[in-house]
């Protein structure tokens, strides 16, 4: 399973930096796009839409809402915010009510809405990074973010795991896997900066970006697996052997990339990336 998982990642991450560095930003939206209306059919299913109409109904509503974003870039910095605001929410509910099929958000209604505040910002967010001085550098950071922080955790909780992070919700996650996986974001950046950044105050300000992010990134993998165990389903699909669907490869950047983008369109990091 472990080799098997390893070759999709590969083949997936080539894919997506090839796209990311050699693909003109309509196509590179087009190729976003693809996968996150992918991802809102399996959101359909875990909000227990079963007619092919409202399932279709709501692809369509993302497209457009995509399709508007992309072409108001005033509403950018108001989605992030919006996603922020909701991912507290999230956080909130998790907190409070452990039982998955308790919370506004376990509602259909609410599970619906969430589909929207999730989905969107991580389509338009690696645009507008992209879109930005060294953009490609930029987003290609935020994803070595996530996938460090995924990374180190799978790995620490596999050798350490021990205290568990939510039971009721997943009950694999470790606090000490989280704490792998930032020391994991912390290595990546601390390498990024001294390559990058000569001024340590920037490497600071770098560092606790990063390491937020990281943490942050935590909610989005456990609030997809609340959905799923609501649903009753391990996967959210089977589009990526090994790794189930595009939902459970994008959970953790769905949080990630909202407030990453929200500090970044706010600092717009005056001596540049790592």
């Amino acid at each position: 399973m472990l080799k098997q998982r390893i070759l999709t990642a590969l083949v997936m991450i080539s894919l997506l930096v090839w796209a990311l560095f050699a693909w003109p930003q309509w196509a590179f939206a087009l190729f976003l796009g693809t996968f996150i209306l992918i991802g809102a059919w399996e959101w359909t299913a875990l909000c227990g839409l079963q007619k092919l109409p409202e399932r279709l109904l709501y692809l369509a509503l993302v497209a457009m809402a995509g399709g508007f974003l992309i072409v108001t870039p005033s509403w950018t910095l108001p989605l992030m915010a919006i996603a922020v605001l909701w991912w507290l929410w999230i956080f909130i509910e998790l907190v409070a009510y452990p039982d998955v099929r308790r919370g506004f958000l376990a509602s259909r209604p609410g599970k619906l809405l969430s589909g929207f505040v999730l989905l969107l910002p991580t389509w338009i967010a690696p645009l507008v990074l992209r879109a930005q001085p060294q953009g490609e550098w930029l987003t290609l950071f935020l994803l070595l973010i996530v996938w460090a922080a995924d990374t180190g955790a799978y790995f620490a909780g596999h050798r350490w795991g021990n205290t568990k992070l939510a039971p009721r919700i997943s009950p694999g996650k470790t606090w000490e896997g989280v704490a792998g996986g930032l020391a994991a974001v912390l290595v990546l950046v601390l390498a990024a900066g001294a390559y990058r950044l000569p001024q340590p105050k920037l490497l600071v300000a770098w560092v606790a970006l990063a390491l937020v992010t990281a943490f942050v990134s935590v909610l989005g993998d456990l609030f997809e697996s609340r959905v799923k165990r609501a649903a009753g389903v391990k996967d959210s699909g089977v589009l990526f052997p090994g790794h189930g669907g595009v939902l459970d490869r994008i959970d953790a950047f769905t949080a990630a990339a909202p407030l990453f983008t929200l500090v970044w369109l706010c600092w717009q990091a005056p001596a540049g990336a790592p």
